[in-house]
C-alpha cells in the first residue's frame, strides 16, 4: 500500500475517533502497516485539579505525593484510552502503538513525533477538545501548515 507507519493524534474528542476509524479502514486494507495512537495529556492540569479536590488541599504536597498522583493520572488517562478506542482496534491485525506524550505543545509534538518516528501520514480529527480557530482547529492548522508528512484531517459530522 502507499502507507506504512500512520499516526493518529487521539484527545477524545469525537473528530478524532472519527480519525481513528478512518485510519483503521486503512490498516484493515493493509495488514503490514503500522498504526501509532499518539494521546497528549496535560498531566500537570490533572494533579492539580486532584490536589484541589484533597479535603486538605491547603496541607503540604510531598513529591512522593505529587509522584503518586502522576502516575494516577497517567493510570486513568490509560484505561479511559483503552475504552475508547479498543473496539476500533480489535479487529485489526496490525502493529499498534500507543503512546503517550505530556503536553507543551501538541502542534508541535505531533510534528516532531511523525518526523522522529518516521511516519508517513499523519491522520488527524479537524477539532479537538481545546480551543478553535476558524473552520480547524488550531492545533490540526498548526501541523497541516509544518509537517512534512502528508496530513489527511476527518471531518466529523455531528
Amino acid at each position: 500500500m502507499l502507507y506504512d507507519n500512520i499516526m493518529v493524534p487521539y484527545d477524545g474528542s469525537s473528530s478524532s475517533r472519527a480519525a481513528l476509524q478512518e485510519a483503521a479502514r486503512f490498516a484493515q486494507q493493509d495488514p503490514g502497516l503500522t498504526l501509532r495512537i499518539v494521546h497528549i495529556m496535560d498531566v500537570e492540569t490533572r494533579v492539580a485539579a486532584l490536589l484541589d479536590k484533597r479535603p486538605s488541599a491547603r496541607a503540604e504536597v510531598t513529591s512522593s505525593d505529587l509522584r503518586r498522583l502522576h502516575e494516577q493520572v497517567i493510570q486513568q488517562t490509560d484505561e479511559a484510552l483503552h475504552r475508547q478506542v479498543d473496539s476500533i482496534l480489535q479487529p485489526l491485525l496490525n502493529r499498534v502503538i500507543i503512546e503517550f506524550l505530556e503536553e507543551t505543545s501538541p502542534g508541535a509534538q505531533i510534528v516532531a513525533y511523525a518526523t522522529d518516528n518516521d511516519c508517513d501520514l499523519i491522520i488527524m480529527g479537524s477539532r479537538g477538545l481545546g480551543a478553535l480557530r476558524g473552520m480547524l482547529g488550531s492545533v490540526s492548522n498548526y501541523v497541516l501548515r509544518e509537517s512534512d508528512v502528508p496530513v489527511m484531517v476527518v471531518k466529523h459530522s455531528e
